[in-house]
C-alpha cells in the first residue's frame, strides 16, 4: 500500500475527500480534507431517481477541486466510491461515465451493505467498544447499520431512508411528522431481530456528529472532542427532541446546530430517534470516522484480518513515528514500570487497566522533545491532548495526558484537574500514577543500575541497588507524593 492514499466519498448530500499518509505498517495520519455540498440528489426523488444536471454538474466541479489537491499531495493510490444517490440513479453510468471522462477518476459504485461494513471497519478499529454494539450511518439517501460483537462484524443492512429522502418526501412538502414516521418504521422492519440485543449504538455521520456538538455545548462538558464523546439518550431526550421538532433556524440557533446544518438535521434526528426507540438503545457513543477511513483500514489491514493487533494503538504509533525523534528504547522503563505497578496494586489496589494507559504515556514521553527540551513535558501534554484519539475513551485519553503532565503539580491541579475532574480518577489516584511513571522514567535513564528491586510496605517503597548512583538520590527528590516515603539504599 502506497504511502499517500486518498479516498473520495461521494453522499448524496455532500462529497468528501481525505488523504492519509501511512508512517509505518500501523501508523497513519489525516495530512489533508476537503468537503463540497454537492447535493447529488437534489431533485431526484421527484424525478424517478435520476441524476439531474445542475447536481451533476455541482459533483463535477468539487470531483476537479479535489483530483487537483490530490496531485498537489502527490497520493499515489486514490479510491472514489459513490453511495445511495448514485446507485439508485438510472443515469448512473452516464454519471460515471463524465466523470472519468471529464476528471479521469474511476468511480465505485459501493452498496449499503458494504458502506455499513465500511462505517464498521472504522468504528471496531478506532473506538474503545468494549460491548455488542450497532454502528449507525444516517446519510442523505441510506441507513447503513452494522452489528458489531468482540470485533467482529456479524450483520448488516441498509434502510432506504435517509436525511434527503425525508425532506423531499415530508418536510419540504409540511407533510404530517406522523407521516414520515410511519415511512421510517416500514424500513426499519427490515432490521434483524439479532441487532435489538446490541446495547451501545455508534453515531456516524455529519448529522449524528452536529447531535453530539449540540449535546456538548448544551451541558457545558470539558472536553471538546467529538470522536468517542459518550451520552445517554435518556438524559438529554428532551434536547433532542427539541431540535428534531424545531421550527425554525433560529430555534436550532439556540439549540448548538451549526448552519451548514439546518436542512437535514430535523429530518436526520427523525430517523435517529425512530430507530432508537424502535431497538431501545439508550448508550451512544461517537464516531468522529466513518466510510472513508473503514475504505483506507481495510485496504491497510488486509494482510492482519481487517484490524489492529491487540499490543498495537494506531494514534501511539503515529505519534512516535512522527514526533519521536530520540527513538530511545521504552523496554527497560516499561520493564521498571511494570514491576512497580505490581507493587503498588498489591498496597492499594490500584486497577489493572491503568497498567496498559501507563504504558502508552511512558512510550510517547520523549516525543515533547521534538519541539524543545525546556518544558518537553508541557509538549508531551499537548500532544497527548491532540494527537491520542484512536481506541481510548475520553477518560482515557485525558489521563495519559495528565500523567505526562505530572512535572508541574501545581499547574495540573489548578487547572487540567479541576476543569475535568468528572473525566478523571481520583486525585489520590492520578498522584500514584504519576509517581509510577516519573519514577520508571528516571530509574530507566542510569544504565548502571543493573541489579535492583523494590520494596512496598505501608507506603515505604524501598531502592535497593547493587551500586551507589549518588545523583539518584537527588533526582528522586524531585517526587513529592504525601503517601509515599521514598528511601534510597
Amino acid at each position: 500500500m502506497p504511502k499517500r492514499v486518498a479516498i473520495i466519498d461521494i453522499g448524496s448530500n455532500s462529497a468528501r475527500v481525505v488523504i492519509y499518509q501511512r508512517t509505518s505498517r500501523f501508523g497513519f495520519h489525516l495530512i489533508a480534507q476537503k468537503k463540497a455540498n454537492v447535493r447529488i440528489s437534489e431533485g431526484s426523488f421527484e424525478n424517478g431517481g435520476e441524476l439531474q444536471e445542475r447536481a451533476i454538474h455541482r459533483a463535477i466541479d468539487a470531483l476537479q477541486s479535489f483530483y487537483s489537491t490530490i496531485k498537489e499531495y502527490k497520493a499515489r493510490k486514490i479510491i472514489v466510491v459513490a453511495t445511495a444517490a448514485v446507485r439508485n440513479a438510472p443515469n448512473k453510468s452516464n454519471f460515471i461515465q463524465r466523470v472519468r471522462k471529464e476528471v479521469g477518476l474511476n468511480i465505485k459504485v459501493i452498496d449499503g451493505n458494504k458502506e455499513a461494513y465500511y462505517g464498521a471497519v472504522a468504528a471496531k478499529n478506532l473506538l474503545p467498544i468494549k460491548k455488542k454494539s450497532i454502528s449507525v450511518d444516517i446519510g442523505g439517501g441510506s441507513c447503513d447499520i452494522a452489528l458489531i460483537e468482540s470485533g467482529t462484524i456479524c450483520d448488516t443492512v441498509s434502510l432506504n431512508v435517509g436525511t434527503i429522502t425525508l425532506k423531499e418526501l415530508f418536510f419540504d412538502k409540511n407533510r404530517p411528522i406522523n407521516e414520515a414516521k410511519e415511512y421510517i418504521l416500514k424500513e426499519l422492519e427490515k432490521i434483524p431481530n439479532s441487532f435489538s440485543q446490541a446495547e451501545t449504538i455508534i453515531a456516524i455521520g455529519g448529522v449524528l456528529r452536529a447531535l453530539s456538538k449540540s449535546i456538548i455545548a448544551k451541558s457545558n462538558y470539558s472536553y471538546n472532542k467529538i470522536h468517542a464523546f459518550e451520552y445517554n439518550i435518556i438524559e438529554h431526550l428532551s434536547h433532542i427532541e427539541k431540535i428534531t421538532f424545531a421550527k425554525d433556524k433560529e430555534s436550532l440557533e439556540k439549540l448548538h446546530i451549526k448552519p451548514n446544518r439546518y436542512d437535514t438535521i430535523r429530518e436526520g434526528l427523525l430517523i435517529f430517534m425512530t430507530l432508537q426507540e424502535y431497538l431501545g438503545i439508550n448508550h451512544v457513543i461517537t464516531s468522529g470516522v466513518g466510510v472513508r477511513e473503514g475504505i483506507f483500514l481495510h485496504d491497510m489491514l488486509r494482510s492482519v484480518g481487517g484490524k489492529f493487533p491487540k499490543e498495537i494503538n494506531p494514534s501511539v504509533v503515529s505519534i512516535i513515528d512522527r514526533l519521536d525523534l530520540i527513538k530511545h528504547p521504552k523496554k527497560r522503563n516499561i520493564k521498571i514500570l511494570r514491576r512497580l505497578f505490581t507493587l503498588f496494586q498489591e498496597e492499594y489496589g490500584i486497577k489493572e487497566r491503568y497498567l496498559k494507559l501507563l504504558i502508552d504515556a511512558v512510550k510517547i514521553s520523549d516525543t515533547g522533545k521534538t519541539l524543545t527540551i525546556y518544558d518537553e513535558h508541557k509538549h508531551t501534554y499537548y500532544i497527548a491532548q491532540e494527537e491520542l484519539n484512536w481506541q481510548y475513551s475520553h477518560n482515557d485519553m485525558l489521563l495519559i495526558a495528565a500523567i505526562v503532565r505530572t512535572k508541574n503539580e501545581k499547574l495540573l491541579y489548578k487547572t487540567l484537574y479541576k476543569k475535568h475532574k468528572e473525566l478523571l480518577p481520583s486525585r489520590k489516584t492520578l498522584e500514584k500514577l504519576s509517581f509510577l511513571y516519573n519514577l520508571s522514567n528516571t530509574l530507566a535513564s542510569y544504565a548502571s543500575m543493573e541489579n535492583y528491586s523494590f520494596k512496598l510496605n505501608k507506603g515505604k517503597l524501598t531502592i535497593i541497588s547493587d551500586k551507589k548512583i549518588y545523583l539518584l538520590k537527588e533526582e528522586l527528590q524531585k517526587f513529592n507524593l504525601k503517601e509515599l516515603m521514598l528511601q534510597y539504599e
